[in-house]
């Protein structure tokens, strides 16, 4: 487990580094873009596309990594006030969702990038389904953490029982 857990962190990193590198190339366009409107009144006619491209990307892949570093919204209040039963199924039922979403993220972003690929990008001249392809890859990075995620609480879970198990049997 430390092996897939270790690979799992290496492509995390270079996830992270890409949404990085994204957010920089969006901010360079779009900066570059208004100096040359306002100062020199020219422009980059491809800016606004690619900037929107960027957008896409940037924002599935941030998705993917909200779901590996658990970072979606959540209502703190109510385990603590729960038992730790229900706590515990709706963990679970919180990852099942995850991942329920991601098999749908992934199924229909197939089809939507493989719809993209009849058409082309006007400034570019890129295939559509340029835009689209994040859709499928960010999805089986969801399904993939939310999966480990789960496992890992799994494991949690029983350690917990065990150890419960054991303290019952001892007084």
């Amino acid at each position: 487990m430390d092996y897939i857990q270790k690979i799992v962190d290496a492509v995390f990193s270079v996830l992270l580094k890409f949404a990085g590198l994204l957010l920089i190339a969006m901010v360079a366009i779009v900066f570059t873009n208004v100096v040359l409107r306002y100062v020199f009144n020219s422009g980059i006619h491809w800016s606004e596309e690619v900037v929107l491209v960027i957008v896409v990307w940037f924002t599935f892949i941030a998705f993917a990594l909200g779901v590996k570093e658990d970072l979606h919204i959540s209502i703190n209040i109510l385990p603590k006030k729960t038992p730790s039963a229900i706590v515990t199924a709706v963990v679970f039922f919180k990852y099942a969702v995850e991942i329920f979403c991601g098999g749908i993220l992934f199924v229909y972003g197939i089809k939507l990038t493989r719809a993209g690929t009849s058409s082309v990008l006007p400034a570019t001249g890129l295939s559509n389904a340029v835009s689209y392809l994040i859709v499928p890859i960010s999805a089986v990075f969801v399904v993939l953490f939310a999966m480990l995620h789960s496992r890992k609480k799994h494991k949690k879970q029983r350690s917990l029982d065990n150890n419960s198990d054991l303290q019952g049997g001892l007084s």
